[in-house]
């Protein structure tokens, strides 16, 4: 029997839309929502508990490296990039107020979860943060790339080997938001085993 948290939940899941780290402006999540979007990571489904990803926030004093990084990425794939695209790569780093990589582990562990099953885990900790930042009233966006694990990158970030890049989340005030996109109804994608 649905309650009334349950539709305040759905209300909030129906209002989340992805915004372009450019429509994130400032102000971004203070001390204490930045706390509570990452509690609302960690409430994520984590077969073994072995919490197989973490997240590292870029403060601004490092986004001038973080652009760096983007511009050399850039380079190592293509030697003939344009100073246009260059500073395009360079401007990415500075786009919203608050900027987190999350980033998969593949170490081993005890018990052994597969690939996906930690991918799945990640992702759900992402919705969860996302979420909770609706409800907040911060707009959020994640973006990935070419770049996600290129070796300045990785060297940037100082992942260890059996880690991997996965995606930008980018909190903010939303500058301007586009209309909302119509969503599928359940009798669109569920169906029953007969």
């Amino acid at each position: 029997m649905p309650t009334d948290a349950a539709e305040v939940l759905l209300a909030h899941m129906r209002a989340r839309s992805h915004v372009a780290p450019k429509r994130l402006e400032a102000p971004g999540p203070n001390a204490d929502a930045l706390n509570l979007i990452f509690s609302a990571a960690a409430q994520a489904p984590d077969h073994g508990r072995i919490r197989p990803w973490r997240f590292i926030v870029v403060p601004q004093d490092k986004r001038e490296a973080l652009g760096h990084a983007f511009v050399q990425a850039l380079q190592t794939r293509d030697a003939h990039a344009s100073p246009a695209e260059m500073n395009i790569a360079y401007e990415k780093a500075f786009r919203a107020p608050c900027l987190v990589l999350a980033v998969l582990s593949h170490a081993p562990s005890e018990p052994q979860v597969p690939a996906h099953e930690r991918l799945i885990s990640l992702g759900a900790a992402i919705q969860n943060m996302v979420l909770m930042a609706q409800t907040l009233a911060i707009g959020s966006g994640i973006t990935s790339g070419q770049s996600m694990n290129a070796s300045s990158i990785r060297d940037l970030f100082k992942l260890d080997a059996d880690e991997t890049c996965i995606c930008y989340v980018a909190f903010g005030h939303v500058s301007r938001h586009k209309p909302q996109r119509k969503r599928s109804e359940p009798t669109a994608f569920v169906s029953v085993l007969d």
